[in-house]
């Protein structure tokens, strides 16, 4: 019984250690951060509130420190994770992938789920749209992700097919704008 006490000690260890790197509370608002590092926290948070018949996948590529707010990078990266998990009704995976380019670091996350009808996918970024039924969702998840790219001088798209699923791409630039750093 004491094992399985130090056990879950340890696991409560585990948990306050990744929910204090993702709201980076004891962090000042813009810092060089290592994105994969922040994506691994999102990635265990996530597993903690995804069904188990999910599986993610990581791809994380060799990255510089990104300047950033990585509070608010964290809350879009669970987001769309988040989003890809309630996207696949039965088994499916998630892949999370990392790169870098000239003068950008790319961030893709990629589901197995159903896919965005045609008619839907232009109006997924516009503030209190939603799909999900009333009480679910608030139509502000992709709103505020979408504004925290583009405050951070990124995009953010998406490309979906029915049946296939849904890939979210954000691209960021590797130098912080001033605007970032006003935040």
């Amino acid at each position: 019984m004491l094992g399985d006490v130090l056990n879950g000690l340890e696991q409560m260890r585990e948990l306050v250690t990744n929910l204090l790197d993702f709201t980076r509370l004891d962090r000042c608002k813009v810092a060089d951060a290592d994105l994969n590092a922040a994506m691994k926290t999102v990635i265990y948070i996530a597993r903690s509130s995804i069904p188990t018949r999910t599986t993610i996948t990581e791809q994380l590529g060799d990255l510089p420190l990104l300047p950033c707010n990585p509070s608010l990078l964290n809350q879009v990266f669970l987001n769309l994770i988040t989003n890809a998990a309630q996207a696949i009704p039965e088994e499916g995976q998630i892949l999370v992938r990392t790169w870098q380019e000239a003068e950008e670091i790319g961030i893709e996350i990629a589901d197995t789920g159903t896919g965005i009808p045609s008619d839907v996918l232009p109006r997924i970024f516009e503030t209190f749209y939603t799909t999900k039924p009333r009480g679910v969702g608030t139509g502000l998840g992709l709103s505020i992700a979408r504004d925290i790219i583009e405050n951070h001088g990124g995009k953010i798209t998406v490309d979906s097919q029915i049946g296939h699923g849904t890939t979210f791409r954000v691209k960021l630039p590797r130098q912080v704008p001033e605007t970032v750093q006003a935040q």
